[in-house]
Order: C-alpha cells, then structure tokens, then sequence
C-alpha cells in the first residue's frame, strides 16, 4: 500500500527495544507519528505500567527518556487537527474504539500510510476497515 508507517506508542516501545539500531532507523526514517504518540509515551514513562519499563528507577527513566527524546527528533509528526475531531469522533463511535486509537487510524486513512501497531484491537480493527496494518515484529525481520 504504502511505503511509511504511522507509528502508535505499543510498535514504538517495541522498536526502542530491538537489538539492530540499523533496522530501527530504517522504519523510522520513512514513517510518522502522532502529536497525541508523546503524550501516550510520557504516561507510560510516569506510570510505569508498560511491560518494558515496570520497577526501573527514576535515574534510568531519565536516561531512557533522553534517549527516546533523540530518536523522536528525527521523526515525522502529524499534528491532530480540530476539523478532523467530528470524523475522528465517529469512527471512535462505529469501531468502538477509544478517540486516541481511532486517531490513528483515521490519519493513516487520509495520508495514505500503513498502520504500525502491536495493539490487538487496534490492529484488528484496522484490518476490518481495509487498512495496511502490521505489527513491529513483521516489519523487523
């Protein structure tokens, strides 16, 4: 379908940990991310209730933080716009989705990308509507 990606937080975190810097460069450089995607990262990295960082200190928070903060530098960022919340809103209402994962999917829709996630409902929901959509593992081999 396409050749980038919007990335969600779940395929994010997922690509931070993978052994091969090269292969994570490699999908990152072509794809994009939501404006609400560090939001959801800096939640996780307070609440501590993501699999990948539960029971780490505070000092390595920090320093994965700083980390993250370079890796996003370079990524391409859509901006959630206000004219888009009404469609966004009713493919929340038809899919049963939250408004933050039909974001997502609403703006790979309308650029014409694929969908990266590792979210199962997400991703799901995603395929049902015709979506490109893969998960981090698929895309890393």
């Amino acid at each position: 379908m396409s050749s980038g990606y919007i990335l969600d937080s779940s395929s994010l975190f997922t690509l931070f940990f993978h052994d091969s810097e090269e292969t994570v460069q490699e999908i990152l450089k072509e794809s994009y991310i939501l404006d609400l995607t560090c939001y959801e990262i800096g939640s996780v990295l307070t609440k501590g209730n993501d699999g990948h960082i539960k029971g780490l200190d505070k000092n390595l928070i920090n320093s994965l933080t700083k980390e993250i903060e370079k890796i996003l530098a370079g990524i391409n960022v859509i901006k959630l716009r206000a004219p888009d919340l009404s469609e966004i809103i009713q493919l929340a209402l038809s899919t049963g989705l939250t408004f933050y994962d039909s974001s997502y999917i609403f703006y790979c829709k309308s650029h014409q990308l694929s969908l990266l996630t590792d979210d199962s409902k997400m991703f799901r929901e995603a395929m049902k509507l015709g979506l490109d959509a893969k998960k981090a593992e698929e895309v890393m081999k």
